[in-house]
């Protein structure tokens, strides 16, 4: 693939509406789920936004199977949630009422493929991206921005979104990491076993792009590495 390929990974991220519905006559009013973020307890330095961290199995939200992990959070019932402090927006989200409407960003390339790859200890790949080390306006994502051309690989693309790793029976998500972890994950699988299947998310064609807002990867950060979920610390259970 040329080095000037235009992609589009706005494609990449989905916005929705999400109605959640608290049982007022149960003494249990939790919706099920905790998030992380916040203006006062940052995932990140540079990385302010509520994130949904953990979905309790038969809680409010898990039944309705609507909310997702990593969904960040824009807005709750209409009121713009995306700078304020964690604590505020517990607050608001335990004194609404019955009905909760949340408006959400969430990662959905349009394709996703699972790869099955041999490897000698390198994938013989460059990566950059993840959290507080954004390549690509607005998007912590893990890209490919480089393959080696002695590897093998000829299944991966520059450009590709990187979101899950398995080697063995260890899974290693990548969607909600930092380059560091996103590269000790990698390693860790490439220990492991020299058979890996990597989950990667991809733009449509640059041909059925013409009429909508294209990035290049020449716009990708030089900060990658050769290679062989983020650690949430601060999160309040809703």
């Amino acid at each position: 693939m040329s080095d000037n390929l235009q992609l589009n990974y706005k494609e990449h991220w989905q916005k929705m509406q999400i109605i959640l519905e608290k049982n007022l006559n149960s003494n249990n009013k939790s919706l099920g789920f905790t998030i992380t973020g916040g203006i006062d307890k940052p995932v990140h330095k540079h990385f302010t936004s509520i994130v949904i961290s953990h979905i309790y199995e038969n809680a409010v939200a898990d039944r309705i199977e609507q909310l997702k992990l990593y969904d960040i959070i824009l807005r709750v019932n209409d009121i713009d949630i995306t700078n304020m402090k964690q604590e505020t927006v517990v607050d608001i989200l335990k004194r609404s009422r019955e009905q909760i409407n949340l408006f959400i960003r969430r990662l959905s390339p349009p394709i996703i493929q699972t790869i099955e790859l041999q490897h000698n200890g390198r994938l013989g790949i460059r990566i950059t991206g993840g959290i507080g080390n954004e390549s690509i306006p607005d998007d912590h994502g893990i890209f490919i921005t480089r393959i080696n051309t002695l590897h093998k690989n000829k299944q991966l693309q520059i450009g590709d979104r990187l979101l899950q790793i398995s080697a063995m029976c260890n899974t290693y998500d990548l969607r909600f990491v930092t380059f560091e972890m996103a590269k000790k994950y990698i390693e860790s699988a490439c220990a492991l076993c020299q058979k890996i299947k990597l989950c990667i998310g991809r733009s449509r064609s640059p041909v059925q792009l013409e009429n909508e807002v294209l990035v290049s990867n020449e716009h990708i950060s030089k900060n990658s590495e050769m290679l062989s979920t983020a650690e949430i610390e601060q999160s309040s259970i809703i």
